[in-house]
């Protein structure tokens, strides 16, 4: 064999016997993972990280954009490997799915529009309070007011802003990072109520129980 195509071989053999991981995430949701163009690139925090601990564990990880509470049953199919996009770690969740070491604290924070009447946390009492679908915010918000508001979900934090532009509800109550983002990049426009609300166990890495081996070597990434 001649030695240039002999090289060419000894540096391709890893990754062509890549372990190639998919990992579904949910686009429109800064500072955690957005898409940055037509052909739908993500980047983000959670894009960046996920990125760099394939390249420990030596695998090849491939993206793809779902909607957040639809991860659930496209990991618990074995469409996806993998879900990253700030999910909140819950007992009842570890009831179903495996969870990495968490990588950041898990808040929630309020956040409503600049001419809102909402000062302050006791003004949200028989508000309406936008959610979204599939975090634990439903449940937290109803416990916080002892139901004497109306908490209304949307599929994606896109949704939620558009709502709450809309009047259609007085407040949303999202990730503490994702509303201290809106607020620093449209100060004129929101404004945050309140201060964080610890939620869960911390962000983690997703996968099926079955999956020990691969959260163990993400863990030690």
């Amino acid at each position: 064999m001649k030695p240039l195509l002999f090289l060419i071989l000894l540096l391709t053999f890893p990754l062509c016997h890549a372990r190639t991981l998919l990992i579904g995430t949910t686009p429109q949701n800064p500072p955690f993972a957005s898409i940055a163009d037509a052909k739908k690139h993500l980047y983000g925090f959670d894009i960046d990280m996920m990125g760099a601990i394939c390249q420990r564990i030596k695998a090849n990880c491939q993206f793809r954009p779902i909607v957040f509470n639809n991860l659930f049953a496209e990991l618990a199919a074995g469409k996806i490997n993998l879900a990253i996009a700030a999910i909140i770690i819950t007992d009842f969740r570890q009831e179903q799915f495996l969870f990495s070491l968490p990588y950041l604290e898990s808040n929630a924070l309020f956040l409503t529009k600049q001419q809102s009447s909402i000062n302050k946390p006791e003004d949200i009492i028989n508000k309406n309070v936008g959610v979204r679908l599939g975090t634990p915010f439903k449940q937290l918000v109803l416990s916080l007011y002892k139901n004497q508001i109306t908490v209304t979900e949307f599929s994606g934090v896109g949704d939620l802003l558009t709502a709450l532009n809309n009047d259609n509800v007085d407040i949303v109550l999202i990730n503490a990072a994702a509303a201290k983002y809106w607020f620093a990049n449209n100060s004129d426009t929101y404004k945050l109520i309140g201060t964080k609300i610890p939620t869960g166990d911390g962000y983690g890495i997703m996968a099926n129980l079955s999956d020990k081996k691969l959260i163990a070597q993400i863990n030690q990434a």
